[in-house]
């Protein structure tokens, strides 16, 4: 809490918080203020962030502190409270006590959720007006139904009313192989799909979207772009014929000129025959200089020649063609447009599909809630939308704000408003420098500037949080020194990239980077340390290889000096390389069985559940049953199934073993889910331990699969490739283990060690890929459509596009610095960096040459540099031994052997129980036991037949033992042992249907060689007649069924007597 003056307490309050700032710590602070300012007030805040996680440890810190006040405990809150509120002591403790055993009664209205939830909560009263069905089922993942409705739309294209689609298709397709691109139509086609959910193509209005699906006006649009393009190919190629008929018309040469063969008048020869070369600065410098025509070597006929060439039209050629080019950026825009151009058309026949197909399937995605709730917020107030949802929010807290998308605070603003309208607290908690999400439509100048601009600045008050709490000292100097270098070297690169252009953004984004560090922590150490490595030529290895070759000994390093392996994370830019240092991790210790140390590590990025050997032979034997005629698919199915089985010693085979081929027949034929459950279950004897947990998340993964959409085995397979094959399996975090992650996953959390091995990513988005940026046009004859998409690229500075250009470069620096702001921020006591030595880092290419520029350049701190030939170093701080925390983790527990139960035995109605229906339990008992009999064929059936009588629940597991023992005695009298050595064939309980007495089913029938013999089981106490009457209808049946020497017993197997019939 901040002691907040009065007048901001009926203000929008904006915090600004910087990592490590203690933003938690404020937050529960402010919520606990309001919940003490009137009664039930915790039933109208709404407080709101972006994750589960978040919103879980929000809710648990504010019952927390509540119990702490309550119990009599310390609490960090208990003084503010009491001097806003003027309480004393006891006061405090009893109204919290209150407010808790209120909150604890109505937890349903205790308001802290995910900013989705929020919105989906809020839209379930909106169903009738959206026309969704009460029951719609919410879609987390988009990937398996973009990739249906492609399936879908390329099968559905041989028809009528698709015939314009297949003619867009086709030339969208030609376009991509002819800027070689890919030319697999599905993987292009989803690719376009992806652009659904960017909020710029969302914010289509309807006459817009009326535009794109009428795509007679689209060609309409096309064909006024090709004009210009025309136009401006025609005028330079005809000054290109100009020039070079004035050449010729004097006898002259390009290589007459000054420059000979590489004179700057080869542009007009290129020019002549068709290639729109820009003129080079040496060519625009001729324009009315002839010096620069010739040289002092040029001869005097030629001299002559280029003079009079000169003075008869050739430099109003010259001039002409730098008119021309000066001029091109109608030219430019046309030929942007158009790269892009059928994306648009095809993009609009996706979204119409994909909306059949979500129809069909009565499911809304999860990213569609914001932008319908915003098409029902636009137009109306938020009383409105205060009525609908029943309730009466006055406080709302929205934490995690750079991350707000322009659509969600849309919906927000209005309620926000009306809350300020009526003189409540509200608050905004944000930091620019940890926006990481823009890639879901995050925008941190709605934090920056926008919030001001829809509230006015005198009724916002802005707080700034810049004490670290969470770094060490030198760590927090450290990032003091380079997020006050780092801004300021993009920034000049990206204003020296365009002549004449002063921008101020990046830098102004971390005007308040700098942080103070606590009193109580000043003399608190740690230490930053980066090397940069070479490739190693002797070795003929990347420095990304060395860093891994050095990872393990760094973390051994770690352990001598203290560190518990949960104090340490491997923090990583990509999904990709996490599965690197998990593999290098987990082959070291697999290599070094007698080292001390250990090298347990979780990760919800690195262990892939497709490394496992039994998933890769499941999807191999799937992708064989799917095309069975194909022999590589069931070549590679057979390897793996081998590898399975241990047999990867043996030699190569294209085929299965004989003796399982049946069963992988019956296989086939199964529903999806149980294929997959029997593979696992033919080759559980062979399925190593530490597979169990790959193979129960793929069965789950299956299941999910299956209950959403199609269990096509092709759909599986095309969406396995495409996403599933880069599923993880989920860990526990409490552990004692490294953590791997991403800094995505890593963003609000701290480590004791950051570890991170490949610091070497780009600052801008790669020239080689498709990155499409949405742009509104506002110049005739381009705002002819709303939005266009572009392909980013520098090619856009020339066209009416350059400030979309320029703020999606600026942008792009932003979130590449906020990686490493997020990142470097994690680390409590040590930093630890790996990056590549830059060749040239100037101008900045990726955040290497940034990392290098900003120590080597005027840096406040000074650390300690050592090179050698391969690599070179820069230390900040001195390592010292660490008193890691005592920290039990979580109970770990090995699987044991991973069991299923067949199809058909998994799941029965339970109609009675054991004991149930009587009052002694012996009827059950005998019914019991009857049933375990007619399970047992021979001895060796007693164990499993037990078993599956406790997983049903009608035996208990302490009966197992005793109950065997028993059964066992019971069929192992002399008479009858035996009929269980397997000397017959036996039917238990089989069924006969008799013409004149009907059905009968004896107990157990055995047909031997030479005689047949049919038994009764009895387990009552008590002799009886009927029993015999009975066995004797059933050996009549089976002898006019054509037997011979039919015998028949009935058997008191309690009793331990067996009467003839």
């Amino acid at each position: 809490m901040s002691n907040l003056a009065s007048s901001e307490r009926h203000s929008l309050n904006v915090i600004k918080a910087s990592a490590g700032s203690g933003k938690t710590h404020r937050l529960t602070g402010e919520y606990l203020w309001l919940l003490f300012s009137g009664p039930q007030r915790y039933r109208h805040i709404l407080a709101v962030t972006f994750t589960n996680k978040a919103t879980d440890e929000m809710k648990s810190r504010i019952v927390t502190e509540l119990y702490r006040l309550a119990s009599g405990e310390d609490s960090a809150y208990l003084r503010a409270l009491m001097q806003d509120y003027a309480l004393d002591e006891q006061s405090v403790r009893s109204q919290a006590k209150t407010i808790l055993e209120n909150i604890l009664h109505d937890y349903s209205s205790f308001s802290i959720s995910t900013i989705d939830r929020f919105f989906q909560q809020t839209m379930r009263a909106f169903t009738r007006e959206m026309g969704l069905s009460g029951g719609y089922n919410i879609e987390l993942d988009e990937s398996s139904y973009l990739m249906e409705t492609v399936d879908l739309m390329l099968s559905e294209l041989g028809q009528h009313e698709n015939r314009q689609l297949a003619d867009w298709l086709l030339l969208f397709m030609q376009q991509n192989i002819e800027e070689s691109r890919s030319w697999k139509i599905n993987r292009q086609v989803l690719d376009l799909a992806g652009q659904l959910t960017n909020e710029t193509y969302k914010s289509f209005s309807r006459e817009e979207q009326a535009k794109i699906h009428d795509k007679e006006y689209l060609l309409s649009y096309q064909q006024t772009l090709r004009k210009i393009i025309r136009d401006f190919e025609r005028a330079v190629k005809e000054t290109g014929e100009k020039g070079l008929n004035l050449m010729n018309r004097f006898g002259l040469h390009y290589t007459d000129f000054s420059g000979g063969s590489r004179s700057p008048f080869t542009h007009f020869t290129k020019w002549a025959n068709g290639e729109m070369k820009l003129p080079t600065d040496t060519f625009i410098n001729l324009t009315d200089n002839l010096q620069r025509w010739t040289t002092k070597t040029t001869p005097p006929e030629k001299r002559s020649a280029i003079e009079s060439a000169f003075s008869a039209g050739l430099n109003d050629a010259v001039r002409e063609a730098v008119t021309l080019f000066n001029n091109n950026i109608p030219y430019n825009s046309a030929q942007s447009i158009l790269r892009n151009f059928y994306t648009l058309g095809i993009l609009n026949d996706i979204k119409i599909r994909l909306r059949r197909l979500q129809q069909e399937n009565n499911t809304l995605f999860l990213s569609d809630t914001t932008e319908l709730l915003n098409n029902m917020i636009a137009g109306t107030d938020s009383p409105f939308i205060y009525e609908k949802t029943g309730t009466r929010i006055a406080h709302y807290m929205i934490d995690e704000f750079q991350d707000t998308s322009r659509m969600q605070w849309n919906n927000f603003k209005p309620l926000v408003g009306e809350s300020l309208a009526s003189g409540n607290f509200n608050l905004i908690v944000g930091d620019v420098k940890q926006s990481i999400y823009r890639f879901r439509n995050s925008d941190w100048r709605l934090l920056e500037r926008q919030v001001g601009d829809d509230f006015q600045e005198r009724n916002i008050r802005e707080h700034v949080l810049d004490t670290n709490w969470r770094s060490d000292t030198n760590i927090v100097q450290f990032n003091n020194a380079f997020f006050t270098q780092a801004p300021v070297i993009l920034q000049h690169d990206f204003n020296a990239a365009v002549p004449g252009l002063t921008d101020t953004q990046i830098t102004d984004a971390y005007r308040d980077a700098c942080q103070h560090v606590p009193a109580t922590k000043t003399e608190s150490g740690g230490q930053v340390r980066i090397t940069f490595l070479n490739d190693d030529k002797v070795k003929e290895t990347s420095w990304k290889e060395n860093v891994l070759e050095q990872l393990p000994y760094e973390i051994e390093r770690l352990q001598d000096q203290g560190f518990a392996l949960r104090d340490i994370s491997v923090v990583v830019r990509w999904n990709y390389e996490a599965a690197e240092v998990a593999a290098r991790l987990l082959s070291y210790k697999k290599n070094h069985p007698e080292s001390s140390y250990r090298f347990d590590l979780i990760s919800n990025e690195a262990l892939l559940i497709g490394n496992a050997r039994s998933v890769r032979a499941v999807i191999a034997l799937m992708r064989h049953f799917h095309n069975p005629k194909d022999d590589t698919h069931r070549m590679m199915a057979a390897f793996e199934y081998n590898k399975v089985l241990q047999r990867q010693g043996e030699e190569m085979t294209s085929d299965f073993p004989e003796e399982v081929k049946q069963q992988l027949n019956e296989m086939a034929s199964l529903p999806f889910y149980d294929m997959i459950e029997r593979f696992f279950r033919l080759t559980g004897d062979t399925l190593r331990e530490q597979e169990n947990a790959y193979i129960q998340a793929f069965l789950d993964i299956a299941l999910k699969f299956g209950t959403r959409t199609t269990t096509d085995l092709g759909a599986f397979l095309d969406w396995w490739d495409e996403k599933g094959c880069r599923k993880a399996l989920f860990s526990p975090e409490e552990q004692d283990a490294i953590r791997l992650i991403t800094i995505h996953k890593s963003k609000g959390l701290g480590f004791g060690v950051v570890i991170m091995p490949f610091v070497d990513w780009k600052v801008d988005h790669a020239p080689t890929h498709n990155d499409i940026i949405w742009c509104k046009p506002d110049t005739a004859p381009f705002d002819g459509l709303g939005v266009v998409p572009l392909k980013y690229g520098k090619v856009l500075v020339d066209t009416i596009f350059r400030d979309d250009y320029l703020n999606e470069k600026r942008f792009t620096y932003i979130d590449n610095l906020n990686l490493l702001y997020v990142a470097f921020t994690r680390a409590m006591h040590r930093l630890i960096l790996f990056a590549p030595k830059p060749d040239k880092p100037e101008p900045v290419a990726n955040v290497a040459d940034l990392l290098w520029r900003s120590i080597s350049e005027q840096f406040t701190i000074s650390g300690h540099f050592t090179e050698d030939e391969t690599s070179c170093s820069f230390t900040f701080g001195e390592p010292s031994l660490h008193l890691s925390g005592k920290n039990k983790g979580i109970p770990t527990y090995k699987t044991g052997k991973w069991e299923s139960f067949p199809f058909n035995n998994r799941l029965k109605l339970r109609l009675n129980s054991i004991g149930f229906f009587s009052d002694d339990g012996r009827r059950d008992y005998g019914k019991m036991m009857h049933e375990l009999v007619s399970n047992v064929e021979t001895l060796a059936d007693i164990p499993q037949a037990v078993g599956q009588k406790i997983s049903a629940g009608e035996l208990q597991e302490r009966d197992r033992e005793s109950t065997i023992r028993e059964l066992t005695g019971f069929l192992s009298m002399p008479e009858i042992s035996e009929w269980y050595c397997n000397r017959y064939t036996v039917l238990n309980e089989a069924q006969v249907l008799h013409p004149r007495t009907g059905l009968s089913r004896p107990d157990r029938v055995m047909i031997g060689p030479d005689e047949v013999i049919v038994a009764d089981y009895k387990f009552g106490e008590v002799e009886d007649q009927q029993y015999i009457r009975q066995v004797q209808r059933y050996m009549k049946a089976v002898e006019e069924m054509g037997f011979r020497h039919v015998k028949g017993f009935v058997v008191y197997l309690k009793l331990g007597i067996i009467v003839p019939v």
